[in-house]
């Protein structure tokens, strides 16, 4: 007699397991504020975000399913890009905290005319105060430009 080889994990840990995740996906993934399609490039974007290829290969099938055109779940995956992106810049942020004082390191961002002073070799530099750097998300300055227009 063949065995059979489980296709997930949760059937691997026996069917009460697997009937009880079947039925956790089937709750959370029917139609309500979001359609299925939404929630479908929804769970695209999440695993190009944790870089798990099999996944993405299988949300996408998902996706193209549900409706999905190839557009939609390219801007997905790039949404998903750039969340995991900004995610690294905002864990080296950790990179500014004075290990010594406990506090957060203060600098002065270089502005666009002591650039042009660094690369004229000239060292007298433009005075400005200095500001201490916060971490902020690229949505707000995004928002913020189109609520003012």
């Amino acid at each position: 007699m063949e065995q059979k080889t489980p296709n997930r994990f949760t059937e691997a840990l026996g069917e009460e397991v697997d009937d009880a995740f079947k039925k956790l996906a089937s709750e959370i993934l029917k139609d309500g504020a979001l359609t299925l399609k939404e929630k479908s490039l929804i769970a695209l974007a999440c695993a190009v975000a944790v870089k798990c290829e099999p996944c993405t290969r299988a949300h996408k099938k998902q996706a193209l399913k549900t409706g999905a055109t190839q557009k939609e779940i390219m801007e997905a995956a790039a949404v998903a890009g750039l969340v995991r992106m900004g995610s690294g810049f905002n864990t080296a942020y950790a990179l500014l905290d004075d290990d010594e004082t406990g506090k957060k390191l203060v600098f002065k961002p270089p502005t666009r005319d002591e650039n042009k002073h660094e690369e004229m070799g000239d060292e007298s530099k433009p005075e400005g105060s200095k500001i201490q750097r916060k971490p902020d998300g690229y949505l707000n300055s995004i928002l913020e430009r189109k609520f003012v227009e």
